[in-house]
């Protein structure tokens, strides 16, 4: 039988401009779902990109393999992962004029 967990990793967070999420240590999950939802109450952007990020030590990072996301309006976005080390995370950059918005990610691991 799998193992199955979710955890909210940021709850309504103010990002500006660049944005690191707090890591999360996830080497047993076979595979990684992040759900990240933009709050439209506090979206001033023109877009965001965000990209996984994967570390062996939860201290190095380097970008995840793969395409990053493009987000140009508030809701929520799904970002699978296969193939990381221990750690995960994502960077959000912000482009726009204010750059400001709010994030809610959760992570959901199965292994």
């Amino acid at each position: 039988m799998k193992e199955f967990y979710t955890s909210v990793v940021e709850l309504r967070q103010p990002i500006k401009n660049s944005f690191l999420t707090e890591p999360y240590e996830c080497g047993w999950a076979n595979e990684a779902l992040f759900f990240l939802t933009i709050h439209p109450e506090q979206a001033d952007f023109t877009q965001i990109v965000v990209r996984p990020k994967i570390s062996p030590d939860g201290i190095h990072w380097l970008d995840a393999p793969g395409e990053t996301a493009v987000v140009d309006k508030p809701g929520m976005i799904a970002i699978a992962q296969s193939h990381f080390g221990g750690w995960l995370c994502l960077e959000l950059s912000l482009s726009g004029e204010a750059q400001t918005a709010m994030i809610t990610l959760h992570l959901a691991l199965k292994g």
